[in-house]
């Protein structure tokens, strides 16, 4: 079997099993919370997975997202799993590259942190969201928004399932006339910013800034780009992607096309949450896809 490895971005919500799946393998997700806690300067180690708590907090739902992707990381790293191909969606990216020995935990981290004290300076003043449409036509998304402005397509999840990013008014005004078109399915996403857009362009050179201060060793495994799905091999690459990442469209169906063409035919999504396993339904391919509350049968498949 061929091991694809792929990173969840924003978990909002955790199931209450993840624990006691950390706990079976030895982990160190609490030890995480206490180094992650004396870098953000405040305290993350009450997060409960039964309850939830914090996720009512963007920012922290941020931290505790990649702190939990690190750790189920760890786990694969201690079992030797060596994937052909890794990827990681949208903010994603940082879990990823800690995984791929490209940034250390506390660097992946300030990285999150400096994304977060950037992208809140250049929205200041604004209202900005992302929502979800299933069941259009890309065509026909694009004729409701020609009359909107402010907004734009900022990912192709699948064939029929877009991520719009821009004004919230906008992206709200959207989401309810692509409902009466006909879309299966629309959902205003929980976020406030307006990732993968022109409207966080003015990141760039502040976040530039920050990443041309990390060395990022060359990833120790194949990384597929989500920007235009290149194998990223270098330092300058990765750099190059880190920052672009936040200003600039994805397509992560193309991207999950490339994996498959390349041979992973066992997919992981490692992280909280099963929204990238689910979404693999709706992409072509022979392959199986595995999520955390599957992850025994992820090693069972690759062994």
């Amino acid at each position: 079997m061929t091991a694809g490895v792929i990173f969840p971005a924003f978990v909002n919500e955790y199931n209450g099993f993840e624990e006691s799946l950390l706990s079976s393998y030895g982990n160190n997700f609490n030890h995480l919370l206490e180094q992650a806690s004396d870098i953000l300067k405040f305290d993350l180690t009450g997060f409960d997975f039964s309850h939830n708590n914090f996720l009512q907090d963007e920012e922290k739902t941020q931290y505790i997202s990649y702190i939990f992707s690190c750790s189920v990381a760890d786990i694969l790293t201690r079992l030797n799993v060596k994937p052909s191909l890794i990827s990681g969606y949208s903010m994603g990216i940082y879990s990823a590259l800690y995984y791929c020995h490209s940034v250390s935990f506390d660097e992946g981290l300030r990285l999150v942190k400096n994304a977060w004290k950037i992208i809140a300076g250049i929205t200041a003043g604004g209202t900005y969201g992302m929502g979800m449409i299933i069941g259009l036509e890309e065509s026909d998304l694009m004729t409701i928004m020609e009359t909107e402005g402010e907004i734009e397509i900022c990912n192709r999840n699948n064939r029929h399932t877009f991520i719009i990013s821009g004004v919230r008014k906008t992206v709200e005004n959207v989401l309810a006339e692509s409902k009466n078109e006909g879309a299966l399915r629309t959902s205003l996403l929980p976020v406030s910013n307006p990732y993968h857009s022109r409207f966080l362009k003015g990141c760039l050179k502040p976040f530039e800034a920050v990443v041309s201060e990390l060395e990022f060793p060359h990833p120790s495994f194949r990384y597929i780009s989500t920007l235009d799905q290149h194998i990223i091999e270098t330092s300058e690459d990765l750099r190059n992607e880190v920052v672009l990442n936040l200003s600039e469209k994805m397509d992560w169906a193309e991207t999950m096309n490339t994996m498959i063409k390349m041979g992973a035919n066992v997919i992981f999504e490692c992280g909280a949450g099963d929204g990238l396993t689910r979404n693999s339904r709706f992409i072509d391919g022979n392959f199986q896809s595995y999520s955390i509350n599957k992850f025994e049968g992820f090693l069972k498949s690759i062994r």
